[in-house]
């Protein structure tokens, strides 16, 4: 017996990729325009709003604790940090560069060889891409927010210093 299914979102943009953060119960939902849409299980699947940071299509999308990760034609990787406590706003952490083609798929799993802080939840990311490359990327969730980082490149004595932010890429 099967239940009948309910619309979210009824949009003139193809859907193009979907995932569930199970911790945080949200359903994400990419789509050809380059956004990002998101609906709160907990509030009865309400549009929570959506994520802006791809120039094309959005092709991919996985989550990961507090993070949502999202691959685009654009060949870049959105790193998304669900604020907690924060009426459940994003904030783009990174936006990872590096293949030549458009990133078409992404996994995440827990980094347990840097576990030594447990204040600071790092993750490994692998993307694929049209370029025939597989790339693995390392990201703390604690990483400052990009607009933190725009913001300080204009004044070089409030630059925050990143050496302690877990970010690697190794391609395969």
């Amino acid at each position: 017996m099967s239940r009948a299914g309910h619309t979210l979102l009824k949009q003139e943009n193809a859907v193009t990729a979907l995932a569930v953060n199970q911790s945080s119960a949200i359903v994400y939902c990419g789509s050809s325009d380059g956004n990002v849409n998101y609906w709160e299980r907990k509030k009865h699947l309400t549009h929570g709003g959506v994520l802006r940071g791809h120039r094309l299509a959005v092709l991919c999308l996985a989550t990961a604790g507090n993070l949502v990760f999202s691959g685009s034609a654009d060949k870049n990787i959105c790193v998304w940090r669900r604020e907690i406590g924060q009426g459940g706003a994003h904030t783009c952490l990174l936006v990872l560069s590096g293949h030549l083609g458009p990133v078409k798929c992404l996994t995440v799993e827990e980094d347990h060889c840097s576990a030594e802080d447990k204040t600071d939840q790092k993750w490994i990311v692998y993307s694929g891409s049209w370029d025939r490359s597989v790339k693995v990327w390392g990201v703390s969730e604690q990483a400052p927010d990009l607009r933190q980082l725009l913001l300080s490149e204009k004044d070089d004595s409030s630059r925050p210093d990143l050496s302690n932010y877990y970010l690697s890429s190794t391609t395969y």
